[in-house]
């Protein structure tokens, strides 16, 4: 009798912890197994006579993984995102950063401090927006050439999978991926489609609404989305850049088809959404009191379990992803530090 008790309650035990493993709160903060190789590579759009720059992240997997586009602000460059972009790639995403020439760093980089601001300007125009969206088809477009040509490395790539996302004028290129349209009177300027149907998912650091009627503009986006901005999210310079409340807007006009969610970071400001630990905005005063160094650590680690969630739910059907997003855990793990909403 003494030993059928004794296996009766380890059998309890065993049970006790299967249930307690299955209702722990899954850790997508943490880094992940995949051990990362980065490759810089510049490749050429001949129909344009245009190098582009590229710093991929491919994890070291045995099967082919999925891949998000990551698409710099105004001024950045290729190691834009850097943060995000590591953290992805070790959770088994291989990521591609793409530099826009036009608008990037070219435009203030090594030329005098006075003359920074207006090189900065001189990059946000229709012009470089439409050269940006071209890069991205002129990308994803390359990846199928390379793979059905037996490039190595376009080989361990599921480009059934893909995932758009980027910072600032990189939401902006991402929101028109996904299906913004552009405002009345734009659109008669426009000669070429902007949508790209080869992305499954969407993510945009400090998005913002161009123009008037955001409804109109927003309607059409159907296919799932993360947004992510914070409360000082404005300009990153006076006069450049959307405000706080312009920030809002896309998710507050996006259809509730079920797959939006929104994410807001207490205090945190434009440049923070980079990925680049350090980087704040110039220029904004009032902000004297505030542990940036605190905020940074807390916010970040919210930003990568959030988003990783939402890759691993949107781009490899992970259905324990996508109840931790939707099922209140996520919003739990966010509250006090700022907010997370879905629709």
């Amino acid at each position: 009798m003494r030993s059928l008790a004794v296996a009766v309650l380890a059998l309890l035990g065993l049970a006790l912890l299967a249930r307690g493993a299955a209702s722990a709160d899954p850790d997508y903060a943490a880094p992940g197994p995949f051990t990362i190789r980065q490759i810089d590579e510049t490749w050429t759009d001949d129909s344009r006579q245009r190098d582009i720059p590229l710093r991929i992240r491919l994890p070291e997997s045995r099967e082919p993984v999925p891949v998000i586009v990551f698409s710099h602000g105004l001024g950045g460059s290729r190691d834009g995102g850097r943060e995000w972009g590591e953290h992805w790639a070790s959770r088994g995403f291989a990521v591609i950063h793409v530099q826009h020439p036009g608008s990037d760093e070219a435009l203030w980089k090594d030329k005098p401090a006075g003359e920074r601001f207006s090189g900065l300007r001189s990059g946000a125009t229709l012009q470089q927006f439409l050269a940006r969206i071209a890069d991205i088809k002129f990308v994803v477009a390359d990846l199928g050439r390379r793979q059905s040509a037996g490039d190595p490395l376009a080989a361990r790539l599921n480009l059934d999978r893909l995932g758009m996302s980027g910072h600032s004028f990189g939401a902006v290129t991402t929101l028109f991926l996904g299906g913004q349209r552009p405002a009345p009177g734009i659109a008669d300027r426009l000669a070429v489609g902007l949508p790209e149907s080869r992305f499954s998912a969407f993510l945009a650091f400090s998005p913002q609404a161009l123009g008037a009627d955001p409804e109109h503009q927003f309607a059409a986006f159907r296919r799932p989305a993360l947004l992510i901005t914070g409360t000082l999210d404005g300009r990153p310079f006076p006069g450049l850049g959307a405000t706080v409340e312009q920030r809002m807007v896309p998710f507050a006009s996006m259809p509730a088809t079920g797959n939006k969610f929104f994410l807001v970071i207490d205090r945190a400001d434009h440049m923070y959404f980079n990925g680049t630990r350090g980087l704040r905005d110039l220029g904004v005063g009032g902000r004297e009191t505030i542990d940036f160094a605190t905020v940074e650590a807390r916010g970040y680690t919210l930003i990568k379990a959030v988003s990783t969630a939402y890759w691993l739910a949107y781009l490899r059907n992970d259905g324990g992803a996508l109840g931790w997003l939707k099922g209140g855990e996520a919003a739990s793990l966010v509250a006090g530090d700022g907010n997370l909403e879905m629709k």
